[in-house]
């Protein structure tokens, strides 16, 4: 496999919940925990660089965790810092997470400051900015039920909260923002009771739920990308990759992995290519899977493969990858991925 690993960058997550990377939407931007109790967000530049940008100081009572939370992801125990997102011009970031006394806050930070806090209702499992960079979405839960809660980005002035059920617990809960449309997937990853995505959006008036293939759960899934055009959702299953068209998350295909291959539930759409981080199932060693821009044709491609956990796509070619190391602590890599020569 043919990669060239441009910058590096190191993260400290503690006990933060993954991600632990945020990219923000449609942009060369991305954004990361360091030693000193901020969150580091560097921008992307001339397709070679990544140079430093804002910093920003997380509040009082919003650090980064220095507990674990507990085995049956109970997070209402667990207080500070739980998910963060950036804007797209890298101006402002969106945080979530639980303060001392048991409120559930959402505080939107520029480098200068606090700009804006609300408290929610339900504690927040992921949040990120809207494509336009002028409304956050919060995905938050209690055991009744989950919500989707839409803010203004600067005054918190409330635009929408969409309800519906709870997901099986516990899950790891990330949003994905569209690439053309104002709407955003909302997907739980819940281990042996599957994976649940689900979908909201406008249409010509306030923000709805779209009803999906997906909203009662489906086979355990990590989501991969959107296409180029946005007209379809990239799943990796352990042994299938699976694509669902947008936005009613209909299944158009199922194609099974190489024999010798087993997923990480990971990977990234760069341009018409479809990239799936996995393992060898015989040693376990590091395996990549390549698929046309359809799903449909794959093959494994040949050692050497980038180091770390598949965070994201940044830029055209670029990915973002995590490397896990001891105390809380983590490696960041930037790595581009030129098109295979045919």
């Amino acid at each position: 496999m043919l990669f060239h690993e441009l910058a590096s960058f190191d993260v400290a997550h503690r006990h933060l919940a993954w991600p632990w990377v945020a990219i923000a939407p449609n942009t060369n931007r991305l954004a990361f925990a360091s030693a000193d109790d901020r969150i580091a967000s560097q921008e992307f530049v001339d397709g070679t660089r990544l140079l430093p940008r804002a910093s920003f100081t997380l509040p009082a009572g919003l650090h980064l965790p220095t507990e674990k939370a507990p085995a049956d992801g109970n997070r209402e125990a667990q207080r500070g810092l739980y998910a963060f997102g950036l804007s797209p011009d890298g101006q402002l970031l969106a945080i979530i997470g639980q303060i001392e006394g048991g409120a559930h806050v959402v505080v939107t930070l520029s480098a200068e400051g606090e700009v804006a806090r609300t408290t929610v209702e339900h504690m927040g499992r992921a949040v990120s900015f809207d494509r336009t960079g002028g409304r956050i979405w919060i995905a938050a839960e209690s055991k009744t039920e989950s919500v989707l809660v839409v803010l203004d980005a600067r005054t918190h002035a409330s635009i929408r909260t969409l309800r519906y059920p709870p997901f099986p617990s516990p899950a790891v809960h990330e949003l994905y923002v569209h690439p053309a449309d104002d709407a955003v997937l909302h997907v739980a990853a819940t281990g042996d009771e599957g994976t649940f995505a689900r979908v909201a959006g406008w249409a010509g008036g306030p923000p709805e739920i779209v009803k999906t293939a997906l909203d009662a759960g489906g086979i355990s899934a990590g989501f991969v990308g959107f296409s180029r055009d946005g007209a379809r959702v990239h799943f990796a299953e352990p042994d299938e990759l699976r694509t669902h068209a947008w936005p009613t998350l209909l299944e158009l295909s199922s194609v099974p992995f190489a024999d010798a291959f087993q997923s990480g539930y990971a990977g990234a759409v760069l341009g018409d290519r479809v990239y799936v981080d996995g393992i060898h199932v015989d040693d376990e060693e590091d395996a990549v899977m390549l698929f046309d821009r359809s799903g449909i044709l794959g093959a494994m491609l040949r050692p050497p493969f980038p180091v770390g956990m598949w965070a994201g796509r940044l830029g055209g070619d670029v990915i973002v990858t995590v490397e896990h190391l001891p105390e809380g602590t983590a490696r960041g890599r930037i790595y581009r991925i030129p098109a295979p020569l045919s």
